[in-house]
């Protein structure tokens, strides 16, 4: 890119995209999170030579928090209940059927109104 460009390249709005094309905020977005981050970013380019991004965070004193804490994941509750799963697309009914199975869960599936365990949760109900 041209130096008038580079000079502009961080505003937000600023794009050289054509109308409805782009929004103007990627680069904005990621300049204020490297800074808010007590980071910094330098652009270098040149017209048909391509653009290279140098971003410089500050170093993380001690060690990083997990993702998850024991607490959190003993507060997960974990049933013993029958659930009846009705789903018509497969890949979706699976998934949950699979993740209420990891929780305890006695799972029935149904593809549609029309099965066997939702006539028998009917009579039930």
């Amino acid at each position: 890119m041209d130096e008038a460009t580079k000079t502009h390249i961080f505003e937000p709005f600023f794009t050289t995209k054509e109308l409805g094309k782009g929004t103007g905020l990627g680069l904005a977005t990621v300049y204020g999170v490297v800074k808010q981050s007590g980071g910094f970013i330098w652009v270098e380019s040149s017209p048909g030579a391509g653009t290279t991004f140098e971003i410089y965070l500050p170093q993380v004193a001690g060690k990083a928090a997990s993702a998850e804490t024991e607490e959190q994941a003993s507060s997960i509750p974990r049933g013993s209940e029958t659930v009846l799963i009705v789903e018509d697309e497969a890949g979706v009914r699976e998934l949950a059927c699979q993740f209420l199975r990891a929780k305890g869960y006695t799972v029935l599936e149904a593809e549609g109104a029309k099965s066997r365990w939702t006539s028998f949760a009917a009579i039930q109900v």
